[in-house]
């Protein structure tokens, strides 16, 4: 099939773009960095460099012919100042609008929208967002719903929990604490009381698979809440690391305050692609740890 992707030189996007070439599926890049992309994936993809011709966006979409649509593009930031307002709105709206005009002729078949947790502020099922960044997926969802109503296709929210594994240039929790056992100065944390789920990148890069395989099983508005469906605190995430390394973590838990938007309790309820796909994540953390450990030498 023809899978378009936005997003495709992010975190998430380099483990993905592989691994759909892999199972015989054709990819055009939406990319801003035509020179990143050619680095990471040489001519094993077709490329757009997205400027402002929306006519020529919209041109370039109707030759390729996309059946899929994976947008993972995001502007992500826990900061609501005014600087980043405009960016989250231009990135993470505008953008996605202007995807969504530009596929209206298209013929698309499916369109995979990506969110965030910290929409589920307090954990449940309620949309709740933690961010005005989370507040943006959120919003997102109705733009997807809207034309996926009114041009034919169909479409789903995808939402990754707490992804971890690979290098990365925007660090993550499990960095930190990593990084607190080759450091002398203790790493300022907070108390570390967060439940997040843990789920391996190779995990989250599968479940896209399994959803391009079967997406005409898919209903229409669903939500996939991505995880393995089993909590750590911080702490026990730290507790695994300095275990697996030998080595102990160099930690002042309580050493920086929760933040007011913090999310303390998100755990994936992965019961829909269970009933849909018998689908379940594969790497549980002991192992995803051991492998991040090995990509450090450790």
């Amino acid at each position: 099939m023809n899978v378009l992707i936005t997003g495709s030189t992010g975190f998430l996007g380099k483990h993905l773009v592989p691994k759909v070439i892999e199972a015989g599926h054709h990819v055009l890049e939406l990319t801003r960095d035509a020179d990143k992309s050619e680095k990471l994936f040489g001519i094993t993809t077709s490329k757009y460099v997205v400027t402002d011709d929306q006519d020529a966006l919209t041109d370039a979409l109707d030759v390729f012919k996309p059946e899929i649509a994976i947008h993972l593009a995001s502007y992500l930031t826990s900061s609501d100042s005014y600087v980043d307002m405009k960016r989250l709105l231009d990135s993470n709206l505008l953008y996605m609008m202007r995807l969504m005009d530009a596929l209206k002729t298209s013929k698309l078949r499916f369109f995979i929208n990506t969110g965030t947790f910290a929409e589920y502020f307090k954990g449940d099922a309620n949309i709740d967002p933690a961010y005005l960044y989370a507040a943006t997926k959120s919003a997102s969802r109705y733009f997807v719903d809207y034309y996926s109503k009114a041009y034919g296709f169909k479409a789903a929210t995808v939402i990754p929990y707490t992804i971890y594994g690979g290098n990365d240039s925007q660090k993550k929790i499990i960095d930190y604490i990593y990084e607190s056992i080759i450091t002398p100065e203790p790493v300022n944390m907070s108390p570390g009381g967060q439940v997040l789920d843990f789920i391996h990148v190779n995990d989250v890069v599968d479940f896209y698979l399994e959803l391009i395989s079967n997406y005409q099983s898919v209903p229409g508005k669903s939500v996939f809440k991505v995880g393995t469906g089993v909590g750590h605190t911080i702490k026990q995430l730290a507790e695994i690391i300095a275990q697996k390394s030998g080595t102990p973590c160099n930690i002042n838990w309580g050493g920086k305050s929760y933040r007011p938007t913090d999310v303390m309790y998100a755990v994936a309820d992965t019961s829909l692609q269970k009933d849909l796909f018998n689908w379940d994540a594969k790497v549980v953390l002991e192992t995803g740890v051991e492998d991040y450990l090995r990509t450090k030498n450790l």
